[in-house]
């Protein structure tokens, strides 16, 4: 892999964390990104910008731009949201200087105080490896498009709050886990538990993470002082298509079945099966065939891949802390779920399954 960087010079005391912007042919948003991490006060240790083989000299663009004020990466080929931020955060954790890596999609903008919000409620939780933001909709600030990650008990993981009133969710607590588009993670904590599965190369390797840093007694916190401004999915409209959804709901279907305790899974076998058969016999009858389709390959790849989930799962067993109902406890019942989606994308048709 090729690879240039520049030192940074940064004025003052910085916090130590280094912050990884991930840019793939999104130039101009990578900038608004970028420029809203520099005008952090405190500001980052390092800002790390990774080039996903950009087409249009993007990288060249961003190095003349921005200089020495960040450490520049190229890589040669489109290594995904999971390998692009890996190499970035191998190098944070090689080097050892910053006790943080944090992420930020560069289709978001962090505002004032963002940073130094989730260092503060970092250091005050020793036990704490995952931050989470409130991250809210870039066009419309007065709505969240999430504040971290719901489990439902059927298997599905969703963005928790979106659509709800900006002023929701006010004060900090626990989900199951954050949205990497916003996050911090602890260094100490992922030298433990490794990075994102380079496998799974985008979409839900941030549940993933989260539920494997849980397993291991590392705790998710949200911090709804850090606010950001997403301009949603930039990125992934890019590549939505019938193979990138196979692939998440494979990605899903392996977060939950590897990382989530035996008591939970078979507490929750009740509501995989209704789940299952909602999606499977209700989907073709309102018209979404392609839903019915992605839910079906997808379980079967599943039954494929048995034996490396059961080695998965051996491997994690000796390594669990904690009780198992931290998981159980923190997931939520499907059915209110359900009945939205069901008004807004076969009633109203305001969207679309898998949005």
């Amino acid at each position: 892999m090729a690879a240039a960087e520049a030192g940074v010079d940064r004025a003052g005391t910085p916090l130590p964390v280094s912050v990884v912007v991930l840019n793939w042919n999104g130039h101009d948003d990578t900038v608004d990104c970028v420029e809203s991490l520099l005008a952090q006060e405190p500001g980052p240790l390092e800002v790390w910008v990774v080039d996903n083989a950009s087409e249009g000299g993007e990288a060249d663009r961003l190095s003349a731009r921005f200089g020495d004020r960040i450490r520049l990466l190229r890589n040669d080929a489109n290594l995904g949201f999971t390998g692009g931020n890996n190499v970035a955060m191998r190098r944070v954790l090689d080097e050892g200087r910053a006790e943080w890596v944090a992420l930020l999609n560069n289709d978001a903008v962090a505002e004032a105080g963002w940073l130094a919000a989730l260092h503060a409620a970092g250091a005050a939780e020793p036990g704490t490896g995952v931050l989470a933001s409130k991250m809210l909709f870039h066009d419309d600030p007065g709505r969240i498009e999430n504040t971290g990650v719901v489990l439902l008990t059927s298997g599905e993981a969703l963005p928790r709050d979106r659509g709800r009133p900006a002023g929701a969710r006010p004060r900090p607590d626990r989900p199951i886990g954050a949205c990497a588009g916003a996050a911090m993670y602890r260094c100490a904590m992922l030298r433990e538990v490794g990075l994102f599965r380079d496998e799974y190369f985008a979409n839900f390797e941030d549940v993933e993470l989260s539920l494997r840093a849980l397993a291991r007694g590392w705790d998710t916190r949200y911090v709804p002082g850090a606010r950001v401004r997403h301009r949603l999915s930039r990125s992934i409209r890019k590549v939505r298509d019938e193979a990138f959804l196979l692939r998440s709901q494979r990605n899903l279907l392996h977060a939950t079945w590897t990382c989530l305790p035996a008591q939970v899974l078979a507490l929750n076998a009740p509501w995989i099966l209704f789940g299952l058969l909602c999606q499977l016999l209700l989907a073709p009858l309102v018209g979404q065939r392609l839903l019915a389709r992605v839910i079906r390959r997808s379980r079967l790849e599943l039954w494929r891949r048995r034996g490396e989930i059961r080695a998965a799962r051996r491997e994690l067993a000796p390594l669990r802390r904690g009780p198992w109902l931290r998981f159980w406890w923190r997931q939520r019942n499907p059915l209110p779920a359900y009945l939205a989606s069901f008004w807004a994308i076969v009633v109203r048709r305001e969207r679309r399954f898998f949005e």
